[in-house]
């Protein structure tokens, strides 16, 4: 068995010490995309302590913030920043800024067949392709064909942030295929003109585009360092925000031990990536 950490055990103990305070029910609100990573640290957190509830709900991103504003949730994990307007509600509620913490990174990386001869992508050039302003790779470079589009489904995390960070949120081009996962990356390995997105996976006959966020810049390629450094341009924080007076005892215990090594690891059985240590003692 697998011995326990002191960053778990010291959660442990702050349970316990909390529970008379918090009753034993901890409400996180998570964004639609992050419910099955907040279940996952549930069920963690549950074998650490069986006596203390955490109670997983997920919801569009507003309206966990607007839970959070009106202290009907105790955590708010969310696939993106505190939006100025937010940031007031909350802070006109508890008379202060809501404590904000990284809890991990996402990022979309962006696939063609292994056989397609273009190397380098630009945002403006994603956001044509995906848009229908580019149909055929010969305006990108590429060889004289037309351009499928494949997309994993728009509440997943990867959908998520590339239609806010490439797209800004317009419409996609008629025609996409919506695959998850596994399948998508199989539909692109299977046809040499495909192109689509989602989370960094190794598989055969495909193959991920650097990408510049403007033509002057310097092409990233996605990999777990230029991502956890947030390097790699599509790439975003995860976050929890919670009321900074209720940031003590068990609530507190449980951001750090997110933050920490076992709450790392369970960030990247997920799907996403962990912070760098250097980020994991500061907000």
């Amino acid at each position: 068995m697998k011995a326990r950490c002191p960053t778990a055990a010291l959660f442990t103990l702050a349970l316990a010490s909390a529970l008379p305070a918090l009753g034993q029910t901890i409400i996180v609100k998570g964004s639609d995309s992050l419910v099955d990573l907040g279940q996952k640290w549930a069920r963690a957190c549950a074998s650490l302590h069986p006596d203390i509830k955490i109670q997983v709900e997920g919801g569009p991103t507003a309206a966990v913030f607007a839970a959070l504003r009106d202290q009907k949730a105790s955590l708010a994990l969310v696939s993106r920043m505190m939006r100025y307007s937010e940031t007031e509600a909350c802070q006109a509620a508890f008379g202060q800024r809501p404590a904000e913490f990284k809890v991990g990174v996402n990022a979309v990386a962006i696939y063609v067949n292994a056989q397609n001869p273009v190397q380098v992508l630009t945002y403006d050039e994603l956001a044509g392709i995906f848009q229908g302003k580019y149909r055929n790779w010969n305006q990108l470079a590429g060889a004289n064909a037309p351009i499928p589009l494949y997309s994993p489904p728009a509440n997943s995390a990867t959908g998520e942030l590339f239609a806010e960070e490439i797209l800004n949120g317009k419409d996609y081009a008629a025609g996409l295929r919506t695959l998850a996962g596994a399948e998508l990356l199989q539909a692109v390995a299977n046809d040499k003109n495909g192109i689509g997105y989602g989370a960094l996976i190794s598989a055969p006959r495909v193959r991920a585009l650097g990408i510049k966020r403007a033509f002057s810049s310097t092409p990233v390629e996605p990999a777990d360092e230029t991502i956890a450094n947030r390097i790699y341009p599509i790439s975003r924080y995860l976050y929890v925000y919670l009321n900074p007076a209720a940031n003590q005892g068990a609530l507190k215990a449980c951001v750090d031990w997110m933050r920490g090594d076992e709450g790392q690891q369970i960030v990247k059985a997920a799907g996403f990536f962990s912070l760098p240590a250097k980020l994991r003692s500061n907000p």
